[in-house]
């Protein structure tokens, strides 16, 4: 089908049809976890940010967390507080959901003087213990390729 600009700019009843897109399954809704447990997705994504903040800002040694987080995420906080000063960073926000009942993502904004950090979480329940598989820090510019 040959689509010329003329009828990029028609209202849409007006278009001619491009192929549909396919219909998507449902998504499947977890069941929502007790919300007077801790074991919330929010309470756990909270939780990983404010242990990276203090691991960042140096109040705790970051391998006082590797018995929540893989060696990948301990990696990637040693990383993140060899560049720049963390000293009064805090979480500001927090968004977190519950892909599986075994699996929680999340993002923490962390607050730095004028800038804002995103941290990435993801968390895994195995054996009744939540550990945290991923623990990225996105500095300001880091998106950006030279």
């Amino acid at each position: 089908m040959h689509t010329n600009f003329d009828t990029i700019w028609l209202p849409p009843a007006e278009r001619d049809l491009v192929t549909p897109c396919p219909e998507l399954p449902e998504r499947q809704t977890v069941p929502p976890v007790e919300d007077d447990d801790d074991s919330t997705p929010q309470a756990l994504v909270m939780a990983v940010a404010r242990a990276a903040v203090e691991a960042l800002s140096g109040y705790r040694p970051v391998t006082q967390l590797s018995r929540w987080l893989t060696p990948a995420a301990v990696d990637g906080l040693s990383m993140a507080r060899r560049h720049g000063p963390w000293q009064g960073a805090s979480v500001s926000r927090v968004w977190a959901s519950q892909i599986t009942p075994q699996i929680v993502e999340g993002v923490a904004q962390l607050r730095l003087d004028e800038h804002r950090v995103a941290l990435p979480v993801r968390l895994e329940c195995d054996g009744g213990r939540w550990a945290c598989t991923h623990l990225g820090v996105l500095l300001p510019g880091s998106h950006i390729r030279s």
